[in-house]
């Protein structure tokens, strides 16, 4: 029984072997991306600094409050920030550029409801037509009638 339990088929190798080759292709990728970004990422810094400063100064408030809330949290953040600089940089300039892009539609927005005027007319009511004059209402003894009556 013991040499069952270390015996593995050929279907179950062949699955073992791709999936690591599947790990291995998605490291050397990541590697890739990593090391583009690594040198690209002061340039997309830049660039969020130029097209929105204030995304990169509320991160900086985020990290500072961070660390009076939670010093240990904090400091894990900042070490993350710095070792993931270039994934951080990238980040960054997507938020800039997403803040930009709300900001111009609520400025929008706001133009659009501000130039925005709504005719109307103004009713005046004169001081005799402000009750109706209906004829009384003849009560009926009548219960309503039930249309489901006639079903059963």
């Amino acid at each position: 029984m013991a040499q069952r339990m270390l015996f593995l088929r050929p279907n179950g190798i062949f699955g073992l072997v791709l999936m690591i080759a599947v790990f291995v292709a998605l490291f050397f990728v990541a590697k890739g991306v990593f090391t583009l970004l690594s040198w690209v990422a002061p340039v997309l810094i830049l660039l969020a600094a130029i097209i929105n400063y204030r995304t990169i100064l509320n991160y900086l408030k985020y990290m500072l409050g961070l660390l009076r809330r939670n010093p240990l949290g904090g400091i894990l953040g900042v070490v993350l920030s710095v070792i993931g600089f270039p994934v951080l940089a990238a980040v960054l300039f997507g938020k800039s550029i997403l803040d930009r892009k709300i900001a111009k539609l609520q400025q929008g927005y706001m133009k659009r409801e501000q130039d925005e005027f709504v005719e109307y007319e103004e009713i005046i009511r004169r001081e005799d037509q402000d009750t109706l004059d209906l004829p009384p209402m003849e009560k009926k003894n009548e219960p309503p009638a039930n249309p489901y009556k006639d079903i059963f």
